[in-house]
């Protein structure tokens, strides 16, 4: 019987099986195979992870070098705690197409020279000039889906949060799809953000991923919620990401439900984006890495329009941002609504959807 945690990839054109890099590394001895237990990951069964080390390049600075300065934060940085998709199976994860072969969308590339990592880390927060933001693993892996394994948030948030340590008073940002924040239970919270990933239930059922057999691998939305709640609770400093948003037929319906429901959480900031693609390409890895595709077609007319990503009709993204904007304004009573910012967007659809600011998630 096959493995319910496992899925079978395709071959390359050359008839390799697709997945010979990842395998090419463990038969070298840079990476060997480890099997995770859903408790510790709060997932509803095991996930499988590669463990190797990162020598270089720990820290890495992002520069917005798009035309328009606007399209996103001037910068910031990441802590490359991980490679390759997070592990939950998403099949449009834009990473999927950035690693191509060299990555397994199923068992995420989770680096073991942790005390590389914090070191790292201790002398960053001292450089003078250094970014005012550090990412625990924003943008190549997940803040606290593998705390139980890594406690990467355990160690470094005591840091951020004394002087001593920290002098710039410079912030950690999380971004998590889990709800795993037992983990940061009597941690101080100063200088420390906690975002979650969200989307309305129906929404994150299209697009999130699934075990091979159609088991969701995410926690429910419910409990990311409650997740969110617990964190400012403790005293953390909350943010949501709703992004991508999947404009499918009806989906007013569905947000305005989710944020009636949602707006008694109150986070500090909420960042938004809507769906929008890496290239066509990604697609055909995704099906290569046998992962279960994302169940919305998105309307063939895609263009490029400040940035490097396809994205849909600059009057479909302006409408739907004013919409969710609304939203918004109606269930938050005035003086409790968070910061609405964009994710990826030019300045005249800031403008027009009326969330100029460029304070993302990022900063």
């Amino acid at each position: 019987m096959r493995d319910p945690i496992r899925s079978v990839p395709g071959s390359t054109e050359d008839g390799r099986p697709f997945d010979f890099y990842v395998q090419r590394e463990v038969e070298r001895g840079n990476w060997r195979l480890e099997r995770v237990s859903g408790e510790t990951l709060g997932t509803p069964r095991d996930l499988e992870v590669y463990r190797g080390k990162r020598k270089t390049n720990l820290i890495v600075d992002w520069v917005n070098s798009a035309a328009d300065r606007d399209y996103c934060c001037e910068y910031w940085a990441d802590l490359k705690v991980g490679k390759g998709p997070c592990g939950y199976r998403c099949a449009e994860c834009f990473l999927i197409l950035t690693h191509r072969v060299k990555a397994d969308p199923s068992r995420h590339l989770l680096y073991e020279n942790t005390e590389d990592f914090i070191r790292t880390v201790q002398r960053w927060l001292h450089k003078r000039g250094a970014r005012q933001a550090l990412g625990l693993g924003i943008d190549c892996s997940d803040s606290l889906l593998y705390e139980g394994v890594t406690g990467y948030a355990r160690t470094l948030i005591p840091m951020f949060a004394d002087p001593d340590t920290n002098p710039f008073k410079r912030h950690l940002v999380m971004l998590t799809k889990s709800a795993n924040v037992h983990y940061l239970e009597g941690l101080p919270t100063e200088n420390v953000v906690v975002t979650f990933s969200l989307n309305p239930q129906p929404i994150a059922d299209i697009f999130e991923g699934r075990y091979p057999d159609g088991l969701r691998v995410t926690p429910d939305i419910g409990r990311r919620l409650e997740a969110s709640a617990e964190c400012g609770r403790m005293g953390f400093t909350t943010r949501w990401r709703v992004d991508p948003i999947v404009p499918v037929d009806g989906w007013q319906d569905s947000y305005r439900e989710f944020f009636a429901d949602a707006s008694r959480f109150g986070p500090e900031r909420i960042t938004f984006g809507i769906y929008r693609q890496m290239g066509p390409a990604l697609k055909k890895f995704a099906e290569k890495w046998g992962l279960v595709p994302m169940e919305w077609s998105p309307p063939a007319k895609m263009e490029k329009d400040g940035g490097t990503h396809l994205q849909l009709p600059r009057a479909v993204r302006i409408d739907t941002y004013r919409q969710v904007r609304e939203m918004i304004e109606q269930m938050w009573p005035e003086g409790t609504r968070p910061t609405l910012a964009l994710c990826k967007e030019n300045s005249e659809v800031r403008r027009a959807a009326g969330m100029s600011s460029r304070h993302c998630n990022c900063e």
